[in-house]
């Protein structure tokens, strides 16, 4: 299991280790000019008139793995906002928008809506160049109404990935020994695991640093809500409306790479179906990281029969992700429940019922203890 074949990085795991170019290619300019000026259009409401008004462009000359991160990088976050940059939503997305959207997002293997790559594993560049990628260092490319909230809510949600980079080749680790190892091999690989997750779950809880949950509520998350019914059509490329789900942090392979590798398994409902849908809106390399680990994993069979130490250290991993899911339903009750005008409103960006979701998941990790 190399590493580098799934696109992970040894220090940045999941997250490129080097940011996309700050611009494209010269006959891609009015995309580029856009991006400061996003939040100001999307304020004047004039933003859908100008979207319309682009030219149709062809992304045949966008070849480099960076141009076109940075091409569906904006194309997915002009397409949110122009569904959700007005009064009311507008569910026609225009041909200069949606034709090169579809066919770059065909190309690779994700959804054409603004979700979790685009929102955070990609949109970042460097405040100082000369030092490394942090997030004290970063700032998003892009942003819908901009404002720190915003950006930090993105680039503490990258902090994430970053945390849990040290433990992806850890999980590898753990993979091989589960295959080959001693008992007190996958052991201590698992315990290696617990102590790094320490890491993650920190990174999570700074997400309250500098964001607000009512400015969440009320200016970030309405931008990356998923489509209504009856879905967005691609003007240009079907007449038929398109239902997608909005950008979630669910949509990342990271926890959902540590479940497989220790065989935690999510019944359908609640949690279960929805887990393996949002696997396709991974980067392709990403997905398959999480697959293979499912499929090559023997963790969980070593575990039952195994020593009481390695049990033990296969429950302890499992209460450390346990315990970064309860941090994370605290999170989603603090950022949507409470700020919601009823104190009902737990629907998460996913389109799930967050209360089901995520206690679905919490419960499926401390029901897999041995």
């Amino acid at each position: 299991m190399t590493l580098s074949h799934y696109h992970v990085d040894p220090v940045t795991g999941f997250v490129p280790p080097v940011p996309l170019p700050s611009r494209l290619p010269e006959a891609f300019a009015r995309w580029d000019a856009l991006v400061p000026d996003l939040s100001a259009l999307i304020r004047s409401r004039r933003l859908r008139g100008v979207l319309r008004a682009l030219p149709m462009l062809d992304i045949a000359p966008l070849v480099s793995v960076g141009d076109r991160e940075r091409a569906l990088l904006l194309l997915t976050h002009f397409a949110n906002a122009f569904v959700w940059g007005g009064d009311e939503s507008d569910l026609r997305l225009p041909p200069s928008v949606a034709v090169p959207l579809c066919t770059l997002a065909a190309q690779m293997g994700r959804p054409p809506i603004a979700h979790y790559a685009t929102t955070t594993l990609t949109n970042w560049r460097l405040v100082d160049p000369t030092q490394p990628l942090s997030v004290d260092n970063a700032r998003t490319i892009i942003r819908f109404l901009g404002g720190v909230d915003e950006d930090w809510f993105f680039v503490a949600s990258m902090g994430v990935e970053l945390a849990g980079a040290p433990l992806l080749p850890v999980v590898a680790n753990t993979v091989r020994c589960s295959r080959e190892g001693s008992d007190r091999e996958l052991a201590a690989s698992l315990e290696a695991f617990a102590e790094g997750m320490g890491a993650v779950h920190a990174a999570l809880e700074q997400v309250r640093t500098w964001c607000d949950p009512s400015t969440y509520y009320l200016r970030v998350r309405p931008f990356v809500a998923g489509w209504p019914q009856p879905g967005v059509v691609y003007e240009g490329v079907s007449e038929e409306p398109q239902r997608l789900i909005g950008g979630s942090a669910a949509q990342s392979a990271l926890l959902q790479l540590f479940d497989a590798m220790l065989g935690v398994h999510h019944a359908d409902h609640p949690a279960g179906a929805y887990l393996r849908t949002v696997r396709g809106f991974m980067p392709p390399r990403h997905r398959a990281f999480v697959e293979d680990t499912e499929r090559d994993t023997r963790v969980r069979e070593r575990v039952k029969d195994g020593s009481v130490a390695l049990q033990g250290a296969y429950n302890d991993a499992l209460a450390r992700i346990a315990a970064f899911r309860d941090a994370h339903m605290r999170l989603a009750h603090d950022y949507i429940v409470a700020p919601s005008a009823s104190g009902r409103d737990n629907v998460g960006t996913g389109g799930t019922a967050l209360d089901k979701f995520l206690g679905g998941a919490h419960r499926s990790t401390t029901d897999a203890r041995v």
